[in-house]
């Protein structure tokens, strides 16, 4: 039997979009009934191996799709829980963020992370083959901030008044206000300080997206969400609650994509932006109320899953200079709905939500030649739910010789590598 749920079924998902409760218990209803019928004896089934990046007795991962763990010689960044990952992340529990040199089984670094969540860890990133950055609570100024960790010398080398949401190298980074996503999105959130207060939330003269220098420090407000809500302001607007998430900086770090998500009345709303990072210019790319996930493909061209021409759901090609769409060649990836994409030139890799029988399927396309191959398919199990979730998240090492992915078919959340050289 097919697994896969139908064009109907997705339809119908949509259309509960506008009563969000009443979808959650649905989805959580439906998902198990129907599992009883297409349930699989097997816990993943791929192409080539699943080798565990770790051999480690904790639950590890990496975090979010849009970065690597593995820089371009090798050293692999991840974070390691003691702790079980299928409950909600706690303020009062550390975890660690570990860097593991090529070759090596022992970690290099072993750093404590008290300011994580389990879909983007602690956003940790290389900004060159030695260096690293990373989000942290200050507990004696009571703030997040950003920190710079040297595998060469094991120490801190830098620390930022702001906590980082994409770096572009050591030139500069992006950052946005964490306690206004905990609030509205906890799911990305972290826990240490209080979520704002509705009047807080309202207020959108002082939030927004930040630019923050490397060599210096210095901060500038660079976007405000007045500002953003000001370019084709709905009448909605004044009632709704805003968040700016999923930065994510161009190749040459000239620009910037992210996501405006408003929410009325509980029910959510995205459009999708083009920030150019020196002229502080803002175009809107998509408005068409769905804007899941994208990427980069290069410094003009956006991939990703979400509403396009039409009111179609599928994945998108969008031109930033022209704003033109194009449906991706191949639509074989449509009966799996939404998906993380990652990109390395025409290389892509991507995956899906558990299916009826909660198998999360990996892939690996090319955009040019619409061609894709179904790399794997790994289960997840119910215990894994909500903001606890396990998404496959795959990402491409810079080489593109390998995909990284996390995945709890093992039961217990790890991260994992395929090789796709062949």
């Amino acid at each position: 039997m097919n697994s896969n749920f139908s064009l109907f079924e997705r339809f119908l998902a949509r259309g509960l979009g506008h009563f969000p409760f009443l979808k959650r218990i649905t989805k959580a209803v439906y998902s198990r009934v129907i599992y009883l019928l297409y349930m699989s004896s097997k816990c993943s089934s791929s192409l080539g191996p699943a080798c565990q990046v770790l051999n480690d007795d904790l639950e590890n991962f990496f975090g979010y799709y849009d970065k690597s763990p593995v820089n371009s010689i090798g050293s692999v960044i991840c974070c390691r829980s003691p702790y079980d990952t299928r409950q909600i992340p706690s303020k009062n529990q550390l975890i660690f963020l570990s860097v593991y040199l090529e070759n090596e089984i022992a970690p290099c670094l072993n750093i404590p992370l008290n300011a994580y969540n389990w879909q983007q860890g602690a956003r940790a990133q290389w900004i060159s083959n030695d260096n690293f950055i990373f989000n942290k609570y200050d507990d004696i100024d009571n703030r997040y901030i950003a920190i710079v960790y040297s595998v060469k010398t094991g120490s801190e080398v830098k620390r930022f008044e702001l906590p980082v949401q994409d770096a572009f190298r050591s030139d500069y980074f992006l950052s946005i206000n964490y306690s206004r996503v905990m609030s509205v999105r906890p799911d990305y959130g972290y826990r240490n300080l209080e979520g704002l207060a509705s009047e807080q939330l309202h207020n959108l003269e002082d939030d927004g997206i930040w630019r923050v220098d490397y060599d210096t420090g210095r901060i500038k407000l660079i976007k405000t969400l007045e500002s953003i809500c000001q370019i084709k302001k709905q009448k909605l607007f004044p009632e709704c609650f805003h968040e700016i998430n999923h930065i994510m900086i161009s190749p040459n770090g000239q620009s910037a994509i992210f996501i405006h998500r408003y929410y009325y009345k509980k029910r959510r709303f995205d459009r999708l932006f083009l920030l150019d990072v020196k002229s502080e210019k803002l175009k809107l790319l998509a408005d068409n109320e769905m804007v899941s996930h994208c990427c980069w493909v290069d410094t003009k061209t956006i991939f990703g899953y979400l509403r396009g021409p039409g009111g179609l759901d599928g994945y998108w090609l969008i031109d930033c200079v022209t704003g033109e769409f194009k449906r991706f060649l191949n639509h074989f990836l449509d009966r799996f709905g939404d998906g993380h994409p990652h990109c390395c030139g025409n290389k892509f890799v991507t995956d899906s939500y558990p299916d009826k029988s909660r198998m999360q399927h990996l892939f690996l396309g090319n955009l040019k030649t619409g061609e894709v191959t179904e790399l794997g398919r790994y289960k997840h199990g119910f215990d894994f739910s909500g903001e606890c979730r396990c998404d496959l998240h795959p990402r491409l090492s810079p080489d593109g010789k390998r995909v990284y992915f996390d995945s709890v078919f093992s039961g217990k959340r790890q991260l994992y590598y395929q090789d796709i050289s062949g």
